[in-house]
């Protein structure tokens, strides 16, 4: 890496570990697992740093940080020792099994009526495909060129443009009716 590019990245760095910091905290709930996502986020920018929109930079910084996050707790909140299962069903509480999942299912309905509206789309968006997230939030939120996108992600542009194509198409599907009721309020 140039020295002029590790200068700029040392800067961003600088600048924004610690309300990157914050934000891992908040949504992580966990200080070790901040500092694992702060190190990822930074790693993630790291390696797409020549492509970056700096003015738009601390946005994606956050988000990325959140969404980062938020997918941990998901993955973590799911999990269950074997053994745990194993004792749970032997001791006939199939039912706590069960429940468990309906009550993740209305956790994250209720958390999604609190949050707004597009931070609710990117969070299903990266939740949905990662890549598709990738390619909205630089091409719309860094404001890239999508030539530069696909590169960035090692596309074809054409590909990049189908990517594009799906996740759009998919937000539409999935989001109309909300969208719908926005417009009429």
């Amino acid at each position: 890496m140039e020295s002029k590019d590790k200068t700029t990245f040392d800067m961003v760095y600088e600048e924004n570990a610690e309300i990157v910091y914050k934000v891992a905290l908040k949504y992580s709930g966990n200080h070790h697992v901040a500092e694992e996502i702060v190190q990822s986020v930074f790693i993630k920018l790291f390696v797409n740093m020549e492509h970056v929109n700096l003015n738009a930079i601390r946005p994606w910084l956050i988000l990325t940080a959140k969404y980062m996050s938020l997918n941990y707790k998901r993955d973590t909140h799911r999990e269950m020792l074997m053994e745990s299962m194993d004792q749970l069903e032997t001791e006939g509480h199939t039912d706590v099994l069960e429940n468990s999942a309906e009550d993740v299912f209305m956790n994250k309905l209720e958390e999604c009526e609190v949050r707004g509206y597009t931070g609710d789309i990117l969070e299903a968006l990266y939740r949905k495909n990662e890549r598709w997230y990738d390619a909205i939030t630089f091409t719309y939120l860094l404001e890239k060129p999508q030539k530069e996108v696909a590169e960035i992600m090692g596309v074809s542009p054409e590909v990049l443009y189908s990517m594009l194509y799906r996740a759009k198409r998919w937000i539409r599907k999935n989001y109309k009716g909300r969208q719908d009721h926005l417009h009429e309020t």
